[in-house]
């Protein structure tokens, strides 16, 4: 199997235009479910499987129907900014399915439309531009793009862009030489759902667009404007007003910054590592850690998924100069998904790691994610090449590490985030919840304990002053002014600063909030802090890790 390679230089014929509403697309669909499984299994068998930002987006599309309802339980708190978001996505979700599901059945699934999603969107665009059985590389690489980082970390909205990055693209390429009415709405209208699930995977779609529509052959250069450029440009012409929308919400943030690495990174084969090591899109854990042990040592990284993905791309790059430029009329069209990829991929690398502090973070790994998603195309069907099939091989090992990977977060989500929220019955209804997050080090790059405080407000009707949410504007929900509070970045910093800094930062909050905390919950506390939450609260309650404090009777 290689990259670039025609149906019709191999001697398979291409898959007729209804291949994905055929029998063999349900096929297909069902053996990328299959290479799935391992995932959803760990998603609906571990009893506290969350992802980082998943209960934090369950509790606030909680608040949200509320709201619909008048706001009898949180509306005294919380008020929501009905605006047009580019986030509002993964919320709408939520909503629906609360109404039908409790809040648990909902988060899970949530987690696993997120998953499942992403790698039937990305499988249906590889049939749209490859056509017949894909091969097992492309498989194997749909089902590892679909558990990503940005997938653990719960970035549901973007999840959802990225389908619609994959659905979109695959809409136009069917009619890329000639657009008509019908088809240029439908892009149309998949940008605008677009806009409101995530504004990276817009602007990304966007630009994908553009790309492949000078890049792909097939219109000549004096045709182009009138049977390509011309009709997509009109297609994106409802995003205007949506773009200008934005920039005037966008203001609440600030002004944009964008913040690039330091040019030092550059400069050192440490820094070079270090920075591709904060790209990667697909790791979940440290690179040199042992899976399920907490064991760290340099020749752990053979455990690392990306490093087999790396070297999965090195091979199938390598059999992919192989191919004659006589190989036909496809293999232009691929070399044009792969500069696409290529391009997204460096852009991961070398451009911005955000907007600015308040207009949201993890941007080059998003990036790379799409860069991902565009690499599948490209990949062209079984190959007898001896790099081609061991590319496949190193695909497959990736695959397979990735989903190890999968549970050995599970089970540490499971021990870190599980206590925290079962600690809700003991919490009680209706109070005003701060939470205390001691050591929160991790050898994993998603953390589930630091948004697990949210379910204390889901399971008991809590205001719980660790919403996240509600410090940034592109969030629906907000915290209603004139009362005073502690600050959810705060409390977010002190749990990773820890130390004296730490300490210093919690006594500052106690001073100036301790009167609007009702109940504390503090998880893997330490003696300094101890002493400094022992001013205002008593502990009234432990196990395990987790105290709960309430206020000390002020005789």
């Amino acid at each position: 199997m290689t990259i670039g390679k025609s149906p019709q230089a191999s001697g398979r014929p291409a898959a007729p235009p209804d291949a994905p509403l055929s029998a063999s697309w349900r096929h297909e669909a069902l053996v990328d479910l299959l290479m799935l499984a391992p995932a959803l299994a760990a998603v609906w068998a571990v009893p506290w499987f969350v992802t980082q930002d998943g209960l934090a987006h369950l509790y606030n599309a909680l608040i949200l129907v509320d709201s619909l309802r008048g706001g009898p339980t949180f509306g005294d708190y919380y008020q929501v900014r009905w605006d047009p978001l580019p986030n509002w996505g993964g919320h709408l979700t939520l909503m629906g399915l609360l109404a039908i599901v409790p809040p648990r059945a909902a988060d899970r699934i949530m987690t696993s439309l997120t998953l499942v999603g992403v790698a039937l969107a990305a499988a249906w665009l590889h049939g749209k531009v490859a056509g017949g059985r894909p091969s097992f590389a492309a498989r194997a690489l749909t089902a590892l793009t679909a558990m990503s980082f940005s997938w653990l970390m719960g970035f549901a909205s973007f999840q959802l862009g990225v389908c619609l990055f994959a659905v979109t693209l695959g809409v136009w390429w069917e009619g890329r030489n000639g657009l008509r009415g019908g088809r240029m709405a439908a892009i149309a209208g998949l940008l605008t759902l677009g806009y409101f699930c995530h504004l990276v995977s817009l602007g990304l779609t966007v630009f994908a667009l553009g790309f492949l529509a000078i890049a792909t052959p097939g219109v000549p250069r004096e045709r182009f404007w009138r049977e390509r450029g011309g009709r997509l440009a009109l297609s994106l012409s409802p995003l205007v007003v949506l773009v200008l929308v934005y920039l005037r919400l966008s203001q609440r943030g600030g002004a944009m910054s964008p913040r690039f690495a330091k040019p030092e990174e550059f400069f050192s084969i440490a820094g070079w590592m270090g920075r591709l090591g904060w790209v990667d899109p697909v790791s979940f854990a440290i690179k040199s850690s042992l899976p399920f042990s907490g064991r760290t040592w340099a020749p752990f990284v053979v455990f690392s998924p990306i490093v087999w993905l790396v070297a999965a791309g090195a091979l199938l790059t390598a059999a992919t100069l192989r191919i004659p430029r006589e190989a036909g009329p496809a293999a232009g069209e691929r070399r044009a998904w792969l500069g696409l990829a290529a391009v997204l991929l460096l852009a991961s690398v070398f451009g911005p790691d955000s907007m600015g502090a308040g207009h949201g973070e993890y941007l080059p790994q998003r990036v790379a994610l799409l860069g991902l998603v565009a690499v599948i195309p490209a990949i062209g069907p079984p190959s007898r090449s001896a790099l081609a099939r061991l590319g496949a091989a190193a695909m497959g090992v990736a695959l397979v590490l990735q989903a190890v990977s999968v549970w050995d977060y599970a089970l540490y989500a499971h021990e870190t985030a599980g206590p925290i929220a079962e600690t809700a019955p003991r919490v009680g209804r209706g109070h005003r919840v701060a939470a205390l997050l001691g050591d929160v080090r991790t050898r994993f790059r998603v953390n589930p304990a630091l948004h697990a405080p949210c379910w204390l407000g889901i399971a008991g009707s809590n205001i719980v002053w660790n919403n996240y949410e509600t410090r940034h504007y592109y969030f629906p929900v907000q915290f209603r002014d004139g009362f005073s509070q502690p600050d959810s970045k705060d409390l977010e910093e002190i749990a990773l600063l820890g130390g004296a800094r730490g300490v210093r930062l919690w006594e500052r909050v106690l001073d100036a909030h301790h009167e609007a905390i009702d109940v504390l919950v503090v998880w893997r506390g330490d003696p300094d802090l101890d002493a400094a939450t022992g001013r205002w609260f008593e502990p009234v309650d432990r196990e395990g890790d987790v105290q709960i404090f309430r206020p000390r009777d002020p005789r």
